[in-house]
């Protein structure tokens, strides 16, 4: 009878236990797939081309908390993790049946010494739900959760899940956190000691957490016990075997690096923030670059310079490789947490090579086309040198590299469709105000741009005219390439900025010689701001130095105070001469030829031209002709006079250079001494080889206000080297005249006027004026 019952109990308690079963699987399949990440809040980790720590960010909720992926942690610490907690976690099914019965038998049964029998995943559960497993009930919502996460995941999404929630001390949540702030590494470069003192930490983290110097002592007491159970059980070398022994050194939280400060605090700007992220940051190079910057500034202290910035770039992929937003974050007395890299300040002469480079695609000029740097008036707007100097005829070459500001301006007011106004909002410069605001003052740094467009800007130069938003990601996907410049104008601005002289010969003559360099500078109104900007070999280098309060400072000048930072961190930079070689020569598919030009006029040479050089030009395009300053002039034998006409023996040809009016005042004012042309003889025939006069004043298309009390309008040309004197009319009615060079002051009235000049050879130009009457 008793073993009927026996059999009847046994029988009613299997199929009690399988409709159990049953309901805990229908409950399963039924319950809905948890998530296993909500509201996981990460903290930001940033890393330089190198793996290295640049700096790591609290997540909004003040913890150390990343998100890592299982591949991404060392084998080690997944193997002495299992090891330790849980050696049948690909076995069972989120509950260690064997491990619950011992427990139970030794900790219950038996009174003795209480053992943990949670699983990984019963840990993971009561993590990620916020259990307290302190409770009998606590304890069975662990084993619900444990069956629910273990239904709807895989075995290795529950182990890395274990990884990312694991407590590690204080506000540290997460292998990738811990690992970061203990010992300075990612994860997967954790060693076996290192694993060992990781697996040892969520058992006990308020006491075993490395943050204070008992919890460090614990902790390493523990961890050499475990190590023991590890080789006792472990095959290991003998190298191996002896590194567990060593003591481990152990980082904190103020251990935790702050590099880059100013190009993070952008990145976070731009959303980049809750995770890990991999930037193209050299984090040697960067140190580098600040330590010279910091010695630069230390040697310069005596002129007033406290403060720099600079970005480094690579040409090729426009990627970031140095961004030093300051030169001390942390000096409030120069307001160090302001970013130099991305304020907007003025270029000064930063942007003229822009407008050269517009000037020869649009066919106004070529690298040897003669500029003038004369006095221009343009309406109220009267341009003037840095040195308040007029230099007379130059080469744009000269003219650029030497930083005029007149023939830059005179280059700006020619260009259109696109003007330079347009073309910088093209290359997404921001300008607030409308074309009229900035006028032909734009040129001239009448602006504000930050140093990453100035960047972008001469990256362009060296990529064929392709402009380019900058990369901070290694191996990203491409930028968008927007072409700006032809290839042609883009090297042949490169070329003419690569013959600009060093500012210390002597310091870096051997860099010169080695490395080419084109590279501008610019400095601001006032003496606010000092540019430098260059192009070398595969990088685009750019230093600022100023103060951010807009103070000025006479010493800062761009050549003398930011020109030399410029090539002492150049210096730093990997050379790389096959690169080098290949910036500065043209591609075969370039439309460019050179030829042999003149070296007075640019043009190309006439016969009597006495010396030439070589000089690109962009056929079809560049503006050439011959070149008509050197003439032969017949020269009386007997009298030494000249003569109309050559008649050998009685007159031999003697070359003269004839340059226009006011090329020959400016030369005058330079002290150039010109060989005087011998006057025309009254009954000669008009010179055929003479220009016709140009207008400078008035100019076409502006009106003209005579002030109260003053109808004087001055009237101005250029005439042909050969002509003497100007005669004006206005509206065919005869003036007055003037000697070449000279101004004719007309007593003006409003209306509008034709006005006509002819000169003593017979050319004539004219031009209709507008003149109105202030009230």
């Amino acid at each position: 009878m008793f073993v009927v019952w026996c059999r009847r109990a046994l029988a009613f308690g299997l199929a009690g236990f399988a409709v159990t079963v049953s309901a805990v699987i229908l409950l399963l399949a039924l319950s809905p797939k948890p998530e296993l990440y909500p509201d996981y809040a990460q903290a930001s980790a940033y890393f330089a081309a190198d793996g290295s720590l640049l700096s790591l960010r609290l997540a909004a909720d003040q913890r150390y908390r990343l998100k890592l992926p299982l591949s991404d942690i060392a084998p080690e610490l997944i193997q002495t993790t299992l090891w330790y907690e849980d050696r049948r976690f690909y076995q069972h099914f989120g509950v260690d049946v064997a491990s619950v019965g011992r427990a139970f038998w030794q900790g219950v049964v038996q009174g003795g010494r209480r053992q943990g029998a949670s699983t990984l995943t019963m840990q993971l559960a009561r993590l990620r739900f916020g259990l307290i497993s302190s409770t009998f009930s606590g304890k069975l919502q662990q084993l619900a959760y444990a069956l629910y996460l273990e239904w709807h995941y895989d075995k290795d999404s529950l182990l890395e899940a274990y990884f990312n929630y694991a407590p590690y001390g204080g506000n540290i949540e997460g292998v990738a956190a811990a690992s970061l702030i203990y010992f300075g590494k990612q994860a997967k470069r954790l060693t076996l000691a290192e694993a060992l003192a990781l697996t040892l930490i969520p058992q006990n983290p308020s006491q075993r957490s490395p943050l204070n110097a008992n919890g460090r002592q614990q902790l390493e007491q523990a961890r050499m016990r475990l190590s023991q159970l590890w080789l006792q059980q472990q095959p290991v070398s003998a190298v191996q075997a002896a590194r567990l022994t060593l003591p481990l050194q152990y980082q904190n939280r103020a251990d935790l690096p702050y590099k880059v400060p100013h190009f993070i605090n952008q990145l976070q700007a731009d959303g980049q923030q809750g995770g890990r992220f991999y930037t193209s940051i050299d984090a040697p190079l960067q140190q580098r670059i600040e330590q010279q910057v910091k010695a630069y500034l230390k040697r310069h202290s005596d002129k007033g310079f406290a403060n720099a910035s600079v970005l480094l770039v690579k040409r090729s992929n426009v990627q970031l490789q140095a961004w030093l937003g300051s030169a001390d974050f942390s000096n409030r007395a120069i307001s160090g947490q302001v970013d130099g890299v991305t304020a907007l300040r003025s270029p000064g002469s930063a942007l003229k090579p822009f407008v050269y480079a517009l000037a020869m695609q649009q066919g106004h000029i070529h690298p040897q086309s003669l500029l003038s740097d004369l006095p221009r008036r343009y309406g109220s707007f009267n341009p003037e040198n840095f040195d308040r100097q007029f230099s007379g005829p130059i080469s744009a070459t000269e003219a650029l590299i030497n930083s005029r500001n007149v023939p830059a301006v005179q280059l700006q007011a020619k260009l259109a469709q696109p003007d330079f106004y347009q073309w910088l909002q093209q290359a997404e410069v921001s300008l607030p105000n409308g074309a009229a605001h900035y006028g032909l003052a734009l040129v001239l740094g009448g602006m504000e741009i930050s140093m990453q467009q100035l960047v972008q800007l001469y990256a362009m130069l060296g990529n064929g005219g392709r402009w380019q938003s900058l990369q901070w990601q290694p191996g990203s996907e491409p930028p968008e390439v927007q072409p700006l410049l032809t290839p042609e104008a883009a090297f042949l601005t490169l070329d003419m900025l690569r013959q600009h002289p060093t500012p210390q010969p002597g310091l870096i003559s051997q860099l010169t010689q080695n490395r080419p360099v084109a590279w501008k500078t610019g400095t601001s109104y006032a003496f606010r701001d000092a540019w430098a900007i260059g192009l070398s070999g595969d990088y685009v280098l750019a230093v600022w130095l100023g103060n951010f309060d807009g103070s000025a400072n006479p010493n800062l000048v761009g050549r003398t105070a930011a020109g030399p930072l410029l090539f002492d961190l150049l210096s730093l930079l990997p050379p790389d001469p096959m690169v080098e070689q290949q910036l500065f020569s043209p591609a075969a598919t370039l439309n460019l030829k050179q030829v042999a030009l003149c070296s007075h006029s640019g043009d190309l040479p006439n016969k009597y031209c006495p010396q030439t050089r070589p000089g690109w030009f962009i056929p079809g395009v560049s503006p050439i002709k011959v070149s008509n300053v050197h003439r032969a002039v017949p020269i009386t034998l007997a009298t030494g006079l000249r003569a109309c006409s050559h008649n050998p023996p009685q007159t031999v040809l003697k070359v003269y250079e004839f340059w226009p009016s006011d090329v020959q005042q400016a030369m005058q004012a330079a002290g150039i001494v010109l060989t005087p042309v011998p006057s025309l003889p009254a009954p000669c025939a008009l010179h055929a080889q003479s220009q016709r006069p140009l207008i400078r004043s008035p100019q076409p298309g502006l009106q003209y206000q005579l002030a109260p009390g003053n109808s004087t309008l001055p009237l101005l040309a250029t005439l042909d080297g050969a002509a003497q004197t100007a005669y004006w009319f206005v509206d065919n009615r005869f003036i007055g005249a003037v000697r070449a060079g000279e101004t004719l002051f007309w007593q003006a009235e409003a209306g509008q006027f034709q006005l006509k000049v002819v000169d003593d050879l017979g050319n004539a130009t004219d031009v209709q004026t507008s003149v109105a009457q202030a009230f």
